[in-house]
């Protein structure tokens, strides 16, 4: 599988904070917790987005594969744990391999 380089791209769009972070693919070689996504500097740009804006939205990016699908249902998840509504996630397996995350306005 091909290692994501990691960038953050932040962007004013109409107004709202619009942000998209790739997920480094050591992120997933490392014991995982509600903690560690939060403290994961590539997604931070990306929750705050979200947090600033109560109607956008958290697309999650993934390869079509097995092991990135997995690994966007496991993002998912820890989204959820973190109090992230479940209504205000969606996800795309629209990567060649590999996982990102990006805020979307509403």
């Amino acid at each position: 599988m091909n290692r994501l380089t990691a960038f953050l791209i932040l962007m004013m769009t109409s107004g709202t904070l619009h942000a998209a972070c790739d997920i480094p693919q050591s992120f997933w070689d490392w014991p995982r917790s509600g903690g560690a996504v939060l403290s994961l500097k590539e997604i931070r740009p990306c929750i705050d987005a979200y947090l600033a804006d109560p109607k956008s939205k958290l697309l999650i990016h993934h390869g079509a594969n097995d092991e990135d699908s997995l690994h966007s249902g496991e993002l998912r998840a820890w989204l959820m744990s973190l109090a992230i509504d479940p209504s205000r996630i969606t996800d795309a397996s629209d990567l060649p391999t590999g996982l990102s995350i990006e805020t979307q306005d509403h």
